[in-house]
């Protein structure tokens, strides 16, 4: 028994990288709160999708089903209930999504579990057939992947590919922006779907790519809704990666997609703004957002995205404060 534990733990992890991978590849990152719960959705519904299988194939219900008796009757039995129990556990987990908006109905969520396990089932089986024929030139080329998390406000995704266009062409890396290929985007469209539903916030159903030249070699942009990745050799990805880190402004989208971190963020917003129009900023407001900050439950990345928001404050009102000093010099 403790192998068999040790074996469906090992399964478990791979399928959970399986869709975390997908989700990353036809959509970007989701909330670092949820991840463990899209997880076990995207596994359930992988292995529902194995089941409704062996509904109509009984044969092949014993590679799916462990220790199940060598009996037609009772593999139809236990097929048929557990394809319609797993979508509904599905649902029902999607109501434990803490960035969810609190206004849902649960039985509808579980019976809304039906299709997100058809579309989170689908997009992994898909991994498999789809993820090496896009990832194997930048295997071959020993390409790097570099990601950081975003949430592009509603009807500003236009806006936020100009800026990383403008951006990069201000350091002197031409950007040219193109779409996806066909079968990245209709898995990209089926997920959205998903993840609107289950989030229950509208996701703006865009997604470019921006070839930028870097020294003479191509680097891969890809701008999704909730997500900016970087693919190519890995010093010219991390030299983007600094650069847009580094200069990306907050006014059109945020750092997180946490409902109560870009509370925080709309607080920093409105400070820069304070010191765009000469005035000063309040300390003791600005401390009271970094001990929120220092407070949450964000990834490492997502949170240095934040604190370099409230750097960046610190760093322009001590400009003015210098500025004000000479001009009363």
């Amino acid at each position: 028994m403790p192998y068999i534990r040790i074996i469906m733990t090992a399964i478990a992890k791979i399928l959970s990288k399986f869709f975390s991978m997908a989700t990353l590849t036809f959509f970007g990152r989701i909330p670092t709160q949820d991840s463990s719960v899209m997880s076990f959705m995207g596994i359930v519904s992988l292995y529902w999708i194995y089941i409704a299988i062996s509904v109509f194939f009984p044969d092949l219900a014993e590679m799916f089903i462990p220790f199940i008796p060598d009996d037609e009757t009772i593999i139809r039995i236990v097929s048929i209930s557990l394809a319609v129990l797993l979508p509904l556990a599905v649902g029902y987990a999607s109501t434990k999504i803490e960035n969810r908006d609190p206004d849902y109905s649960i039985l509808k969520q579980m019976v809304m579990g039906y299709p997100y396990a058809l579309v989170l089932g689908s997009l992994s089986m898909l991994l498999v057939i789809i993820i090496p024929l896009i990832k194997l030139p930048s295997i071959i080329k020993m390409h790097t992947q570099e990601q950081f998390a975003v949430m592009i406000r509603k009807g500003k995704y236009d806006d936020v590919l100009e800026e990383i266009k403008t951006i990069l062409s201000d350091y002197d890396l031409p950007a040219h922006i193109h779409d996806p290929k066909k079968p990245v985007w209709y898995c990209f469209i089926a997920l959205s779907y998903v993840l609107e539903h289950i989030f229950n916030k509208k996701i703006a159903k865009k997604m470019k790519y921006l070839t930028v030249e870097v020294e003479d070699t191509s680097v891969e942009v890809t701008l999704h809704a909730t997500d900016i990745s970087i693919v190519g050799s890995k010093k010219e990805v991390l030299q983007v990666k600094h650069i847009l880190s580094e200069e990306i402004e907050p006014e059109n989208l945020f750092f997180s997609w946490d409902d109560s971190t870009q509370k925080i963020e709309e607080e920093i917003c409105e400070m820069k703004h304070q010191l765009e129009d000469g005035e000063q900023i309040d300390f003791d407001e600005l401390k009271d957002i970094t001990e929120k900050l220092r407070k949450s439950s964000l990834a490492n990345e997502d949170w240095n995205a934040i604190r370099r928001q409230i750097y960046k404050l610190e760093r322009d009102n001590y400009k003015n404060e210098c500025e004000s000093k000479k001009s009363y010099q």
